[in-house]
């Protein structure tokens, strides 16, 4: 099927949400408990007050501010204003005024007051604040659980434990460059052994069923067989470990015999360029083959990376135990004791588990190892025609007249750094002037102390600032932001409360209801900014007389009524609060603009697989108007994107849209008529 854009569900969604329908407007429960409330005494007079003063020719922000704060300090409620404890919020003099009025307004724009593509600005600008702020959440979680177990200092998070193999990465890149393609890190179980060396030369050399002659001669001297020979290249499964390591014993007495030319034919295959080899066994002594970087080489530990050599260059040979728990026997330091000396199985199967620790360390090759710890700028390095030539492979493809050489010598440790379109010839070939590459902590000692991911600090200053939601770890869920669109809260309920709570009072204390009642009909019919000032006063005063003198049933409800008033400002503030991190203004959003809606229409599928509790799916499912089709299109389109993601994780995708280009008919040509 054509690859396309949108899926008819979407499509069906979106001519909906683009003629402003599909979405439900405030929950009917909540807009009656504002109705219910505001027409609850003394609230209906309260708002006339409201209204009549911002009409008149004597208003002023002053006095406005005073009277929509009236009782903010005692009993807000009955000047219907916001606790004063609450300074994000800001109260709204419109119909309908006041606090209960704040809450309306408040859920109507988080849908958009009628207009989809508001709705959709703040929609994906929440999705985006909380997507973000969830990111450095889980990753402050993770770094105490997940990396904590692991974590053993800086340099090694940063390096990929690179810097615990070898902390001297001038030295040690030195040391791998001139190792060549002495070591197949896809082989590790096999590194430092006699087989794993005869193995990488044949693989090396293109050697089909044994290795070449100056080789194998010594190694059939030293009393192997040639089918001996064979079974130590295709590995142990054909004999038992003891025989294995019988024959590695005997090739490892062969290779003591590989020097003088037959070496050097070795060391060109393997494109090992490191100095003073004396014999093929060599190979297999990190002293010899780490010179420049052997004193600093670790191995893991349960305290941390040691050192595998001692101050007068000694192998720790109590490193033994610790490193076999990290290997499957038998491939322990005494196994590989009885074929080497034991002091190189100890350090090669130290080292062997200090590559280990690197991740995905089997996909790369020493070359490019080495190219990773050493980042320095490179400069050409004249090289001459006849040197190039003697290191020629016949089967390699040509480059400008030359044929490219083999993954030996030391052009191909320095091909990763020759610009793409170089021409390659004798005089402009490139190598590294510096070893100089990946970086550790160094000069940072508070950062290089730290013996854990992140300090106790840096972990309380995220569980107590940022990691502040209702999701799993405190992460920020959908309905902490825009939560009363839908009433997640229980609003309604609250303002149920408060409106009992307040109905008791006036009946249990009519007179200075009766006196509040009075002054927010003088503020009515007010013909000055005076008498409005004064009778404010009247109602402060009247309220805080209820707050501090009323009688034990009185102080009772009243308690009941802040609590409720305080539960609903509590949730609008902390919604203002994150909208604040956000740089979200529920109140200044753009009208009739349509991008943002045709972005909420595309991203449907991804938000129906966001499935977390009060997420992006089940608040879209919550606001849906599926008494329409388009509507019902908008929980659809939900639907086929976890249905796609299920579908796709079973190898079983499939393309339901259709194409985003039109099938264009040719117009058969016409003879014209002169």
């Amino acid at each position: 099927m054509a690859q396309g854009i949108l899926t008819p569900l979407q499509l069906t969604a979106a001519s909906a949400l683009l003629a402003n329908t599909g979405i439900n407007p405030l929950p009917t429960a909540l807009t009656t408990a504002v109705a219910s409330f505001n027409a609850g005494s003394p609230i209906p007079n309260f708002l006339t007050a409201v209204a009549n003063y911002t009409a008149a020719s004597f208003a002023n922000a002053t006095t406005l501010t005073s009277l929509l704060t009236i009782g903010n300090t005692t009993i807000p409620a009955l000047g219907d204003s916001i606790p004063a404890a609450f300074t994000n919020l800001t109260p709204v003099s419109t119909v309908p005024a006041g606090f209960a009025g704040l809450i309306q307004q408040t859920g109507n724009n988080y849908l958009g007051n009628g207009d989809v593509g508001r709705f959709a600005q703040g929609f994906m600008a929440v999705q985006g604040y909380i997507n973000s702020t969830n990111q450095f959440i889980n990753s402050a979680t993770n770094a105490q659980t997940y990396l904590g177990p692991t974590f053993t200092n800086m340099d090694a998070l940063t390096t990929n434990s690179v810097s615990d193999v070898n902390p001297d990465f001038g030295n040690f890149a030195v040391d791998l460059i001139n190792q060549g393609n002495l070591t197949n890190l896809n082989d590790l179980r096999s590194y430092g052994t006699p087989a794993g060396l005869l193995r990488q030369l044949a693989a090396e050399g293109n050697m089909v069923g044994g290795v070449f002659g100056p080789v194998q001669t010594p190694l059939l001297a030293a009393g192997l067989t040639a089918r001996e020979i064979q079974t130590l290249l295709t590995g142990s499964g054909t004999v038992s470990e003891n025989e294995y390591l019988r024959l590695q014993r005997l090739a490892y007495q062969g290779m003591t015999n590989v020097t003088g030319t037959d070496l050097q034919q070795v060391l060109s295959i393997l494109a090992v360029t490191t100095p003073n080899l004396n014999s093929m066994a060599d190979l297999l002594d990190q002293t010899i083959i780490f010179p420049n970087s052997y004193t600093t080489l670790q191995t893991p530990s349960p305290e941390g990376p040691v050192l595998v050599y001692g101050s007068d260059g000694s192998v720790n040979m109590n490193l033994a135990d610790n490193v076999s728990a990290y290997l499957a026997a038998p491939n322990g330091c005494e196994d590989l004791g009885k074929v080497i000396p034991p002091g190189q199985a100890v350090s090669n199967k130290a080292v062997q588990v200090a590559f280990e620790q690197i991740t995905n360390i089997t996909n790369t090759t020493l070359p490019v190892l080495a190219a990773t710890i050493n980042t320095a700028p490179r400069t050409p390095w004249n090289v001459n025609a006849s040197y190039l030539a003697n290191d020629l492979v016949a089967n390699a493809p040509a480059v400008n007249g030359l044929a490219q050489l083999s993954p030996s010598t030391v052009f191909y440790r320095a091909q990763q750094d020759v610009p793409v379109g170089t021409n390659i010839n004798d005089t402009d070939f490139w190598l590294p002037t510096t070893i100089d590459g990946l970086s550790t902590m160094s000069g940072l000692p508070l950062i290089q102390a730290q013996t854990a991911a992140i300090t106790s600090g840096v972990a309380s200053y995220f569980s107590s600032n940022v990691a502040t939601g209702s999701g799993p770890d405190g992460t920020i869920t959908t309905c902490d932001v825009i939560g009363t669109a839908i009433d997640r809260s229980n609003i309604a309920a609250q303002l149920d409360i408060a409106r009992s709570a307040m109905a008791n009072i006036v009946s249990l204390d009519a007179g200075n209801i009766g006196r509040i009642n009075s002054a927010y009909v003088a503020i009515a019919a007010a013909t000055s900014g005076t008498d409005v000032v004064a009778n404010i006063a009247k109602a402060n005063g009247n309220i805080a007389n209820i707050y501090t003198n009323g009688t034990a049933a009185v102080v009772a409800n009243v308690a009941v009524l802040n609590n409720a008033w305080s539960a609903i400002a509590n949730v609008l503030s902390t919604e203002k609060t994150y909208q604040t991190y956000a740089g979200i203004d529920y109140f200044n959003l753009q009208a009739g603009e349509r991008v943002s809606t045709m972005s909420f229409v595309q991203q449907l599928p991804t938000y129906g697989t966001q499935t977390s509790s009060c997420g992006p799916a089940y608040f879209i499912e919550q606001i849906a108007n599926t008494s329409i089709i388009g509507g019902q299109a908008i929980v659809g389109a939900l639907r086929e994107g976890q249905n796609n993601q299920v579908l796709n994780a079973a190898g079983l995708g499939v393309n339901t849209t259709p194409s985003a280009t039109l099938a264009v008919t040719p117009v058969p040509a016409v003879t014209p008529v002169y």
